[in-house]
Formats: structure tokens, sequence, C-alpha cells
């Protein structure tokens, strides 16, 4: 099932939000929002029960559980935070570079968040420039499209120290 960009972009927004440990918006929303996941033709048991919200006066709290599954029966599971740092950094770059994080959530995540723990590599150093910094480079910010190629970058040298980490387990 091919979602509509502009429901993929809502469901990335989810899961950005989930990044951070709180959803935005408001359980009706997210019912609507399941309802058209329904009309695109997404059928399966979460999404229905998560339409039954739409009248709700319930928070996002209340249905994340539903909202988590949605997100993986739509094919964009919450990433799992509990895993190596490393090992979500590259999830996080990755959703960058695939357009199912958004850039300002998955950046500052990947800043904020994971820089300190990934021992600050050069490759999230080089982000942080990008986005916070980038007056004192340049004229004109850097394009979504530079960011992505930055992530998968990030994305790449994951890769490459999850490796060097097995091996050096062996």
């Amino acid at each position: 099932m091919e979602l509509s960009p502009e429901l993929r972009n809502r469901l990335a927004e989810l899961r950005g939000d989930l990044l951070w440990g709180r959803l935005s918006g408001t359980a009706p929303e997210a019912g609507w929002l399941a309802c058209e996941l329904i009309e695109a033709g997404l059928n399966c048991p979460a999404v229905w029960e998560l339409a039954g919200y739409v009248l709700s006066i319930g928070s996002m709290t209340e249905v994340e559980p539903l909202v988590r599954e949605v997100l993986v029966e739509s094919g964009l599971p919450p990433i799992d935070l509990q895993r190596t740092p490393w090992e979500v950094a590259r999830d996080v770059a990755q959703g960058i570079a695939e357009s199912t994080v958004p850039i300002a959530k998955g950046a500052d995540f990947l800043i904020f968040e994971l820089g300190d723990k990934c021992d600050r590599p050069e490759e999230i150093y080089l982000l942080q420039g990008m986005v916070d910094d980038w007056e004192d480079i340049r004229d004109t910010p850097p394009s979504d499209d530079e960011i992505r190629e930055q992530a998968r970058r990030i994305a790449d040298a994951a890769t490459d120290r999850l490796a060097a980490m097995v091996d050096q387990e062996s």
C-alpha cells in the first residue's frame, strides 16, 4: 500500500515526536488521521481502534500504544531508544535521510541527545554546524537535501562504528 506524501509526513511527525517522548496533537486528531489511513487502504485492527477516538476527549498519552501500532503497521515503526546510542543514531539518521523522521526533530535528537553518548563524532558535529552555525559559514541555510546527505553520512559512520564494536568483541 502506497501512502500519500501528506500522510507519510504526518506519520513521520508522530515518529519524530516519539523520539522526544511526547506526542503532539490530540486523541481526536489521531483518530482523524486513522480515518484517513483507512481511506488510503491501511486495514488493520490498530488503525480501526484508533479511528474510534475521533470524538474522544482523551489525551495523546491515552492513545500512544495505538499510535505506535499504527506506525508499525504503516511501515514506519518507532525507533527503539533502548538500544546502544550508535544503533539509535543510525536509525535516526536513516530516518532523516529517508524522510521518515522530520529533519528538525531528528537533527536535534542526534545533536543534543546522542552527540555526547556517541563521543561527539565528526559527522554529528558537522550536522550541528549545518543546522546551528550556517550563518558563520555561508550566506544561505543548507537545503533539506544537504541535511539529508549529512544524515546519510552519520548513518554510514554509525554502521561502521557498530561493525568495529562487533569486531572488538570477537
